[in-house]
């Protein structure tokens, strides 16, 4: 990542398991989603929210109704571990065995966290996640 000259795109997992919907980081996802539009704008691939609570699945049933189509197409949402469309914008080699791939589950976190200041949430939501 972060290739000198080279436009890359990115495709972005969050992880939701073990969180009810008032345990969800509205503040910390907003603050990423800001961070990375200001700086990174236009390289997002694909996301994929996995183990979304029901309310969230469901409202973004509804409210992708009234979202750009391309914008829709960008960002599938699941209730279990993994989204099926994964596979086929990444090789399973690159997301972890949590997800259906191939990689070993990892337990620290990208640097990445560290610069948005996220860091902190994630170490203490590591309790809550299962």
């Amino acid at each position: 990542m972060f290739i000198p000259g080279q436009v890359e795109n990115w495709t972005v997992i969050y992880d939701l398991g073990g969180m009810g919907i008032t345990d969800i980081p509205i503040s910390a996802i907003k603050g990423t989603t800001q961070k990375m539009s200001q700086n990174y704008g236009g390289r997002l691939y694909k996301m994929f929210v996995v183990n979304a609570p029901g309310t969230i699945y469901f409202t973004w049933k509804m409210v992708s109704a009234f979202l750009d189509p391309v914008t829709v197409d960008k960002i599938k949402i699941s209730k279990t571990n993994y989204e099926k469309s994964m596979y086929d914008c990444m090789d399973p080699s690159q997301f972890e065995e949590k997800y259906g791939g191939k990689q070993p589950n990892r337990k620290e976190y990208w640097y990445f966290c560290n610069y948005l200041g996220l860091s902190k949430f994630l170490k203490e939501s590591t309790t809550r996640v299962v």
